[in-house]
């Protein structure tokens, strides 16, 4: 089967505002030359991304139409990200783009971690998972709602878990929380991605 693909920027950005506003989630618009995210997908994805996203969504939105198409492999972004579902943006029988939900992968950890100061490095062993990951996430350069959208909660449960974080490391800012969280993984915090 031959796909036939065409650019509407205009539709594509209809379709993102739809999207965004339908999920809490990492969602991203991709086509031959755009790439649009929301807020959670910032901190998934860069705009290298694009051409595997783009192959990947090509073939799935194209899989339920033609019977032959073998399955492919779910690729991993940079991040660790996989798209999960995909829904073909279509004008007629041509191809504009696809709207591409990401699942967050679970961020790795040692199992305990070496501070510089090692009462520090026992507290974090005391946090919770969630207080842990609402941390990372913080500490990475998200923001409470972000972070929220990214662990499936409401931003109230973010801003809880944080107070609990900033309480038992006796910190006052998130500049504070990065450094902690960097001196424990002995890497620098990530930059943030800023959305489209």
């Amino acid at each position: 089967m031959h796909l036939t693909t065409v650019d509407d920027p205009r539709l594509l950005h209809e379709r993102f505002r739809g999207a965004s506003r339908t999920t809490d989630g990492p969602v991203v618009v991709v086509s031959g030359s755009t790439l649009l995210v929301n807020g959670p997908a910032a901190a998934l994805t860069r705009v290298a991304d694009r051409p595997l996203l783009w192959e990947w969504a090509r073939h799935e939105a194209v899989s339920p139409i033609a019977d032959t198409a073998p399955p492919r492999p779910v690729p991993a972004l940079e991040s660790g990200a996989r798209p999960r579902f995909c829904e073909g943006i279509w004008t007629g029988r041509a191809l504009v783009g696809a709207v591409v939900r990401l699942a967050v992968p679970a961020p790795a950890r040692p199992a305990r971690l070496a501070g510089p100061d090692g009462l520090r490095s026992l507290r974090w062993a005391e946090l919770t998972e969630s207080q842990q990951l609402v941390a990372e996430y913080v500490a990475g350069g998200l923001t409470n709602r972000q972070t929220a959208a990214l662990l499936s909660v409401s931003h109230h449960t973010v801003d809880y878990h944080l107070r609990h974080v900033f309480q038992k490391f006796q910190i006052h800012s998130r500049v504070e929380l990065a450094r902690l969280v960097a001196a424990a993984f002995h890497t620098p915090p990530p930059l943030p991605v800023t959305p489209c």
